[in-house]
């Protein structure tokens, strides 16, 4: 069988550098501890230390990890950012970004519809997929969740999705999610425009194949995971089944963005590799901690050339509304996707005029015309800029 490498980068601080390099690459492939039993074959499956680059408190790895076994994102998180960050050697330790092979790429998911299949569903619609999440997270009605999707559809939102929070038992989960696809269903025949209806299948693992299917087969077109709670390999074995879309949601991942942790690039590509049709990351102006490096990682790593992996999309959120909206069109232009939860449900005029709210703040960002000169004749984006100049 012939080597194939997976090229990791770790950003590491520790009291005797060269010795934790070398540690980190036996721990990740044979053991820190050389046996007699080493022989030709076991060579195969030694890890490498590349590079070293010492700066002021801390080094740069590069460690070669042969790969040629691997055929699962859980196998290439073992591989690659497994036990290596409790060596005691290491004061702290950051998987900052990894290359993988083309023939890796090709074992592994990966978007089955990605950007472009999202794009295509949508008639190459230019501008933002804008989703709704709907308020409040928990507690609604069937009939009153299927209400408040219905106006803001309506209102010019393309996508409703339940909050991450809400947990169900499975007869409920059908019955909102089918008040939900008939709001989408009339939404779409009074505008003509796409409406979807995002599931979002929170269970056991052997359940949540089971709501996934259940959707799909109800008439959801897209559905949301998040693989830091649930594991990654959840959002691949859900992407496997190449029903529809997966957002995968950033819940959870916050724990993982640390110096013992991995960089938000590395994570993104990690989503992107299992099957995340799309990627939410924290927004710039909003409730959610966020950096613009990081968003732009996060960007760049849905987008990079990545074997015949399709490029994934970049969706913000978190404390959105029809101001907040401009610094993201700057960065993305047309191509992401913009969730809003009260910056919608919690609009003065209800969830009709918030949607109104944001299909007129992109139509102002898209003219070139400033929010405060478009506000004016477009009373629910007048009423958004006033209602949520002070979010919380």
């Amino acid at each position: 069988m012939s080597q194939e490498i997976v090229r990791a980068t770790y950003t590491i601080t520790s009291g005797d550098i060269r010795k934790a390099a070398a540690l980190v690459a036996r721990e990740m492939s044979l053991g820190v501890k050389k046996t007699h039993f080493e022989n030709r074959s076991t060579e195969g499956f030694e890890a490498r230390v590349e590079d070293v680059r010492e700066g002021p408190g801390k080094a740069v790895l590069s460690i070669d990890v042969p790969c040629q076994n691997i055929a699962s994102v859980y196998g290439l998180l073992l591989s690659i950012a497994g036990e290596i960050s409790c060596l005691n050697i290491l004061k702290t330790i950051e998987l900052t970004d990894f290359l993988p092979p083309s023939a890796l790429v090709g074992r592994l998911p990966g978007p089955f519809f990605g950007m472009e299949g999202i794009a295509k569903a949508r008639k190459h619609l230019k501008r933002p997929l804008f989703i709704t999440v709907i308020k409040p997270s928990q507690g609604l009605s069937p009939a009153e969740y299927g209400k408040i999707a219905y106006e803001s559809l309506m209102g010019g939102m393309d996508v409703v999705k339940s909050d991450e929070l809400l947990q169900e038992p499975f007869d409920r989960y059908v019955e909102r999610l089918k008040a939900g696809l008939e709001a989408a269903k009339r939404a779409e025949s009074e505008t003509g425009e796409a409406k979807w209806v995002m599931m979002h299948t929170v269970d056991a693992p052997s359940k949540m194949r089971e709501r996934y299917l259940e959707g799909a087969r109800l008439g959801s077109k897209i559905a949301m995971l998040s693989p830091a709670a649930s594991g990654f390999p959840m959002l691949e074995e859900l992407a496997r089944l190449e029903k529809a879309p997966i957002m995968a949601h950033m819940a959870m991942s916050g724990w993982l963005w640390h110096k013992d942790g991995m960089s938000v690039r590395s994570w993104t590509k990690f989503m992107r590799l299992a099957g995340a049709d799309i990627v939410l990351y924290p927004a710039l102006e909003g409730t959610l901690k966020s950096r613009r490096k990081d968003l732009m990682d996060v960007h760049e790593a849905c987008l990079a050339p990545m074997g015949k992996a399709k490029q994934s999309l970049i969706a913000v959120g978190g404390g959105m509304h029809a101001g907040t909206m401009g610094v993201h069109v700057k960065l993305f232009g047309p191509d992401f996707a913009y969730l809003c939860g009260g910056g919608v449900c919690a609009h003065p005029g209800g969830p009709r005029s918030g949607g109104k709210s944001i299909l007129q703040a992109w139509e102002a960002h898209s003219q070139g015309i400033s929010l405060e000169k478009f506000r004016k004749g477009h009373k629910e984006l007048d009423q958004a800029l006033d209602a949520f100049k002070k979010y919380v």
